[in-house]
């Protein structure tokens, strides 16, 4: 069964903080694809920018490298969104393993997951720690992840699921909240974040549509 690797997220808007971690992880996992997930915004979030703006920018976002494509799986499902039923329908689309990214911060929020101690029955995990960084799971987890780590990524091959590797990736210190703020700014400093961190399609699609002006969400 082929390993297929898969990073999902809102992608609002989608960055080089999200991509490049997961890009540098590909050889070593020993796939040569990474599928960006757009992500449903949960109901009671107030959002200003649709999920097809979402889609557009990061199908654009992928135009940046031939081993990026979009996975719009979980949009097409019924609300509301579980993590753990994604990757099922995931699985049984692409009849394929799942290697799925997360950074630490959801790791350290997973209890908080639907059924999250079934993710492993549909996926290998892959938990981007930045280079450096203290690494403190909560206390509550780490008998769940003493019982399924491995740095051994040839297991990710060898088996269908239920691994987690933590895996050190470059420090992206951004987020898209800074990244939505600095659209609306017209500090000099600002546009150049945005030069830093956004590909120049996303810039340019952003300013078309005129995104973020609205920063209530």
């Amino acid at each position: 069964m082929a390993l297929r690797a898969i990073l999902g997220g809102t992608f609002n808007p989608p960055h080089y903080g999200h991509i490049k971690p997961a890009l540098s992880l590909l050889d070593s996992i020993g796939v040569s694809a990474l599928g960006l997930m757009p992500c449903k915004i949960a109901p009671h979030k107030q959002v200003s920018v649709n999920e097809n703006h979402r889609v557009n920018m990061v199908e654009l976002c992928c135009t940046e490298d031939p081993r990026l494509y979009v996975e719009s799986l979980e949009l097409s499902l019924p609300s509301p969104s579980y993590t753990v039923r994604t990757l099922e329908c995931l699985q049984q689309k692409h009849q394929d393993s799942i290697c799925f990214f997360i950074g630490a911060d959801s790791l350290y929020n997973i209890e908080s997951w639907f059924e999250w101690e079934r993710l492993l029955d549909y996926c290998h995990l892959v938990v981007m720690r930045r280079d450096g960084e203290r690494f403190s799971p909560p206390s509550s987890i780490v008998a769940w992840l003493d019982a399924n780590k491995t740095d051994d990524y040839s297991q990710l091959h060898e088996k269908q699921h239920g691994c987690v590797i933590l895996a050190d990736t470059p420090l992206h210190p951004v987020s898209s909240t800074e990244l939505r703020s600095a659209v609306a700014s017209t500090s000099s400093a600002q546009a150049d974040l945005l030069k830093k961190w956004v590909p120049p399609k996303v810039i340019d699609y952003i300013d078309t549509h005129q995104l973020y002006q609205d920063l209530s969400n």
